[in-house]
């Protein structure tokens, strides 16, 4: 396997420079591609960079390095499990098998040296108020910055100032877009056009606030609140597309976006004959799309700022289930959420 200057030889020198930022280099931007080189090299073994990727990383990335120093699983991983470990240029991808990743030795050995308990105390306030934040985000696209003080107040019942979260979110190494002028943070795959667009349609309606269990799940990309509608979309996906359910997801996944961003039923139909499926009657069909309705009405928007469409039309408050002081805390720490989020 080659060494980790070898794959950092293949990056960009804008990406060399955005690692080098996110890591800690001095004097990164005056550096030619070489001593970008060397510098991040020197940068990803020091404990400073161990620590702050220790506290920052996703929980998917920090459980695959765990495992790995722990010699609990083999050094080959999906990106979505080392996405973290990723960006602050820790892992990479193996030439002849695309799509699968390793993690270097340096910092297989540099887990060992920051996992404190210290550290891990650390971790657990990071992580909370990035959970927070990206719950926020995925939920409403467009989030003010008195909203995101008013939750660090609700969920939490921690005061926190915009200086303080604008430094918070400054020292995140994800993509967080803060727009000081505006005074708002914007997801990071929304384009200007699009955020005209759904910034109009929120005008000054209230924001979806749910109880703390069912708002922390959304801090997971990958979480769908699904209804029945939903329900009758993955159980299709599963039953005609061939494919395991983990395989499936994608799949899934890109009919919703097809179906919420208002495509077409041929567009749809066109996308359904080259996963294979056909229907085998009218009625099947019809079926299928007259489910295609309800999950409209059923999916949160950013424009209704995480509300449903069918909650705005029938003006009803679903009452989610609480958390208990001694129930585990539903930010997965795994301590009582008394202890956690509930202090």
């Amino acid at each position: 396997m080659k060494e980790v200057r070898d794959y950092l030889k293949l990056y960009k020198v804008v990406d060399l420079k955005r690692l080098a930022k996110t890591i800690g280099v001095k004097g990164y931007s005056k550096l030619k591609k070489d001593d970008l080189i060397k510098e991040i090299e020197a940068a990803q073994k020091s404990p400073e960079a161990a620590h702050y990727a220790y506290c920052y990383i996703d929980s998917r990335s920090f459980d695959a390095w765990r495992k790995l120093s722990e010699d609990k699983t083999d050094n080959r991983f999906r990106l979505e499990d080392v996405f973290g470990l990723y960006i602050m240029g820790y892992a990479f991808e193996i030439e002849e098998d695309e799509g699968t990743f390793f993690l270097s030795d340096a910092v297989r050995q540099l887990y060992k040296e920051v996992n404190t308990e210290e550290n891990y105390e650390e971790r657990l306030e990071v992580q909370r108020r990035l959970n927070l934040v990206r719950a926020s985000l995925h939920l409403y696209g467009i989030v003010s910055f008195d909203q995101l003080i008013h939750l660090f107040k609700k969920y939490y019942n921690e005061v926190i100032s915009a200086d303080e979260l604008i430094a918070f979110l400054d020292g995140s190494p994800y993509e967080i877009n803060v727009n000081r002028d505006r005074r708002e943070i914007v997801i990071d795959d929304m384009n200007e056009e699009q955020y005209l667009m759904v910034r109009k349609l929120q005008g000054s309606r209230d924001y979806y606030e749910p109880e703390f269990a069912k708002f922390i799940k959304f801090s997971d990309p990958n979480f769908i609140d699904e209804s029945s509608a939903h329900e009758t979309l993955r159980e299709f996906v599963e039953r005609e597309i061939p494919g395991n359910t983990e395989e499936l997801h994608p799949s899934y996944i890109h009919l919703l976006q097809l179906i919420m961003s208002g495509k077409q039923r041929e567009d749809i139909k066109n996308y359904l004959v080259s996963e294979g499926v056909q229907f085998d009657s009218a009625d099947e069909e019809n079926a299928f799309f007259d489910n295609i309705g309800g999950i409209v009405e059923n999916t949160r928007h950013f424009k209704y700022r995480g509300f449903k469409e069918r909650e705005l039309k029938t003006k009803t408050v679903v009452k989610e289930e609480k958390v208990g002081r001694n129930d585990p805390c539903p930010c997965g720490s795994g301590r009582k959420y008394k202890k956690c989020c509930g202090k």
